[in-house]
């Protein structure tokens, strides 16, 4: 017959799975283990939903610094170009008097210059300008990162000066022939 003490502890005396037993063993116990493991699990699919979120929102990001860099270009180009378009008026008005016979060609200088104040950066990013002008009149403009090239076509029948500048304020020149009032130039240069 058992005695109401062996009743009440069925695991009976030095059970290895009761840890208050000092004669008892550990090999068992498992709750240390179950608390580090979900521990690194927590870890480990938090680590991945951060990740998963920072690459979603870095495409979200690229893409929107692309077209902020696209949509700066198009304003900074077309206003060159529309400059560009209003010097070579200007540089015409300018030679229009020198065609007179009547005027001394020595006595005749024209000059025409146009201040463009252009950003020196679009959407935090530097960018060139490169003019072009034969065969196609245009103006390229380029950035590195993102890499965006764009280009804005222009008419200008006064010849300009290929070139490739930062970009920035520009000063657009006309410079004229003192022989041939149908031969200037327009050369765009930083200021």
């Amino acid at each position: 017959m058992r005695n109401s003490n062996e009743l009440a502890d069925p695991s009976g005396p030095n059970d290895p799975d009761d840890p208050s037993d000092p004669n008892g063993s550990l090999r068992g116990d498992d709750r240390a283990v179950s608390t580090t493991v979900g521990y690194v699990l927590t870890l480990a699919i938090g680590a991945v939903l951060l990740s998963g979120v920072v690459i979603g929102v870095g495409g979200v990001v690229d893409s929107q610094t692309d077209r902020a860099v696209r949509g700066d270009l198009t304003v900074v180009g077309e206003k060159l170009a529309a400059e560009l378009e209003g010097a070579d008026r200007l540089a015409r008005l300018a030679e229009a008097g020198r065609t007179d016979p009547d005027i001394d060609l020595d006595d005749a200088n024209a000059t025409a210059t146009v201040d463009v104040d252009l950003p020196g950066r679009v959407a935090g990013i530097p960018y060139t300008v490169e003019i072009v002008d034969d065969p196609d009149s245009e103006v390229i403009l380029r950035t590195t990162r993102p890499d965006v090239i764009l280009r804005i076509p222009y008419r200008s029948d006064t010849t300009v000066e290929n070139t490739t500048l930062r970009g920035g304020p520009v000063r657009i020149t006309y410079v004229a022939n003192e022989t041939d009032p149908s031969d200037g130039t327009l050369e765009v240069t930083e200021r």
